[in-house]
């Protein structure tokens, strides 16, 4: 799984996860959960499964894009793995095998907001 030390925000009635570089919004029907956290200091977890191309991305997952450089991406048959930073965070994306991704891309990929988790960071207890 990546982790990401983040915090929760609230603007407009919204909820986001601030990982720094990116702000990812909570969807509306998650946000619930995450209010008594807001302005607290958390880790925002996610799968590789969950990181995709935006080209190749299933219709029924809720995307959130976040940009990256590519550092290495490796062919595993079925689907690649691709090694990204992000202005200090490092990640592992899952992609579809049609992707083209090379050494140092400027790309962006699809996080499926619908399949997260958030860490109390005080007591890395999962936050349900």
């Amino acid at each position: 799984m990546n982790f990401f030390d983040a915090k929760i925000t609230k603007e407009n009635g919204k909820l986001f996860v601030d990982c720094g570089s990116f702000n990812l919004e909570i969807p509306a029907g998650k946000q619930k959960v995450y209010e008594s956290h807001i302005g607290k200091e958390v880790v925002f977890g996610i799968r590789p499964e969950d990181i995709h191309n935006p080209k190749f991305t299933p219709p029924e997952i809720t995307p959130a894009i976040v940009s990256g450089i590519v550092e290495v991406t490796e062919l595993m048959g079925n689907e690649i793995f691709v090694f990204v930073e992000n202005n200090g965070h490092n990640f592992v994306a899952r992609v579809d095998p049609r992707s083209n991704y090379n050494f140092d891309d400027q790309i962006e990929l699809a996080f499926n907001m619908g399949n997260f988790h958030i860490f109390d960071k005080s007591t890395d207890q999962a936050i349900r």
